[in-house]
């Protein structure tokens, strides 16, 4: 009985750090240039989602794919399998659009997202061992 009381505690500290860090989860959308940043210069970000002229890229669109992806990420973030600088893809499968994305921790239950670029493509290559988080 003593086992089952703290697997249940366990369980229910594990879900509250779970909400506690959804709720706190920022999307940014316009990772600057890091080195030799220019003025007036958009992000990578910013100028890869318009190059697609035929379809450009939304930020509705970034946005909808990133929320998809929001409970997987927070699973990662508590299994410590993403931590502060951490690097992975989320991938739409529908529409084929990659986003690659950089874990900033702010604190132990606040973290933003930033978006390094996007881009439509259904072959996107990632680094070994990076993980992508397909929705």
């Amino acid at each position: 009985m003593l086992i089952l009381r703290e697997s249940i505690r366990k369980h229910l500290l594990l879900e509250k750090k779970i909400a506690a860090i959804r709720a706190n989860l920022t999307i940014t959308f316009n990772l600057g240039y890091k080195r030799g940043e220019v003025k007036g210069m958009r992000s990578h970000a910013e100028h890869r989602k318009n190059r697609h002229e035929d379809k450009p890229i939304r930020d509705w669109d970034i946005l909808q794919v990133v929320e998809e992806a929001k409970d997987d990420i927070v699973q990662y973030i508590v299994m410590e399998e993403l931590s502060d600088g951490s690097e992975f893809v989320v991938r739409d499968s529908k529409t084929n659009l990659n986003i690659p994305i950089l874990l900033e921790e702010i604190s132990a239950y606040e973290f933003n997202l930033f978006i390094k670029t996007v881009m439509i493509k259904p072959d996107f290559t990632v680094g070994r061992g990076q993980l992508v988080i397909v929705v």
